[in-house]
């Protein structure tokens, strides 16, 4: 127990000292950049109540009653709840299992949040994570800590800047005490950041150490644990940017990465490379990157613009982003894919767009230049609409991995994530829609899978 500890208790300490040595700052543009499809539709200065009336299967049984998902904004202060009431509709027995295991009663909380990532000095995140990045992204981008929505994770993110020079970003994935789980950390200095000079203020250079021994059961349940993690895997990362252009209608900024994933060297993964020998052997592996990032606003709110593209260059037994959205979903699976992985060099692209702030659509693309079983593609889409027509509200993400052929896209399998839902407004406070999901979900005999889930219901959403 004392070692399960150490770790989540020595990030707290350090957040607490440097929020204590922290002042306020002139409002521009951070240490590296943004790509959130979540910031870009900036929902934290809205308040809002949502009480579901639902119907839902789960593990294969029927239920019905409410969830309620009050999401509360105070400044730079946030909170949301997920307090699920539900009824098994043969036996009337209320449902718990969602509260079972790993943190338990704290997936009643959604997240607590203090300030807005990349905008404020202060940022911090407690909860569900998703969309989550450290530094230029180059080992850790895109990631979700929670596949499973009934095993949701509580996490840490934070980004805290002191006096324009230097500062520290990073995440821990998930407070489960049964063992020290993935933590990453980025410190960060800007050395002319308060000089004032244009252009040569803005040059920061990071540092990035990730390490992860995650050795809980998977979605909280007897599904068995990550056996090559026994020993841990470690990743380290230099990279240094600039901000090129600072205008009204642009930013544009430049960077480099270079990055290492240290070599696994579990017992457990020796074993599995004696039975099934790696094609490329196994070592550590490295990558390098250049790229661009540009954030354009048209005409203040009618047309905003995300977008970045990156120049990939890696090795045999690496793979670029490697922490990603389905990381969490079979960790053994992907470290032993890195034993077949082929130098290779890719791109990866990401486009997110708001018009009106109304529509919010944005997807993103990690291709290799050649797309094969040991180095394929991934896939992420995300869409919100904020009452469209004054009526229509339609979300909605979807995640794909390990993509080979371009006609599995949207094939839904167990490399996929996704969420759509679509509600109508039938007055201004009361909503019908349809929720479907397909995630990680627990089926009738206790195990989990990819599979599908659809829940309609009637609502009760408001802001105030």
């Amino acid at each position: 127990m004392k070692k399960t500890l150490k770790l989540p208790a020595l990030v707290t300490l350090m957040l607490f000292l440097l929020i204590g040595t922290s002042k306020a700052q002139d409002n521009y543009p951070s240490f590296g950049f943004d790509n959130s499809f979540t910031n870009l539709s900036n929902p934290d200065s809205i308040s809002m109540f949502t009480g579901a009336f639902a119907f839902a299967q789960i593990g294969g049984e029927n239920y019905a009653g409410v969830r309620f998902q009050p999401d509360l904004s105070f400044g730079k202060v946030g909170i949301g709840m997920d307090v699920p009431v539900y009824f098994n509709l043969d036996n009337g027995d209320f449902y718990t299992d969602e509260f079972k295991s790993g943190t338990g009663v704290l997936r009643l909380i959604s997240y607590l949040r203090y300030g807005r990532k990349k905008k404020d000095p202060v940022y911090l995140k407690l909860g569900q994570l998703q969309g989550e990045s450290l530094g230029y992204g180059s080992l850790l981008n895109n990631y979700s800590n929670s596949p499973s929505f009934e095993k949701r994770k509580v996490g840490l993110s934070y980004d805290i800047r002191i006096k324009k020079i230097y500062g520290v970003e990073g995440m821990y994935s998930d407070f489960n005490t049964q063992s020290c789980n993935l933590f990453a950390v980025r410190p960060y200095v800007r050395p002319f950041g308060a000089s004032g000079i244009p252009v040569v203020k803005t040059l920061d250079f990071g540092f990035s150490y990730i390490t992860d021994n995650d050795q809980t059961n998977r979605f909280g349940k007897n599904t068995g644990v990550n056996e090559f993690l026994s020993d841990g895997i470690k990743a380290y990362g230099l990279d240094m940017g600039i901000l090129i252009i600072n205008s009204g209608f642009i930013n544009l900024t430049g960077y480099a990465h270079y990055s290492r994933l240290g070599k696994v060297k579990s017992d457990s993964l020796m074993a599995y490379h004696q039975l099934i020998p790696p094609t490329q052997g196994y070592d550590a592996g490295k990558g390098t990157g250049i790229g661009f990032n540009a954030n354009m606003n048209v005409i203040g709110n009618l047309f905003r613009l995300n977008s970045r593209i990156e120049r990939l260059w890696y090795s045999d037994n690496y793979i670029p982003q490697f922490f990603d959205a389905m990381y969490e979903v079979n960790k053994d699976a992907k470290i032993a894919a890195l034993g077949n992985v082929k130098s290779q060099q890719g791109i990866y692209g990401s486009l997110t767009a708001s018009v009106f702030d109304k529509i919010m659509l944005g997807g993103n693309l990690l291709l290799p230049d050649n797309v094969s079983a040991e180095s394929p593609a991934t896939l992420q889409l995300n869409l919100r609409t904020q009452d469209l027509f004054d009526k229509i509200i339609i979300e909605g993400y979807y995640t794909k991995g390990n993509l080979t052929k371009i006609g599995d896209t949207f094939k839904f399998d167990s490399n996929s994530l996704a969420l759509m839902r679509f509600a109508y407004k039938i007055t201004p406070i009361l909503v019908t829609g349809v929720d479907y999901r397909w995630s990680w979900s627990e089926q009738a005999d206790g195990s989990f899978k990819a599979d599908n889930s659809v829940m309609p219901y009637m609502a009760l959403r408001f802001q105030f």
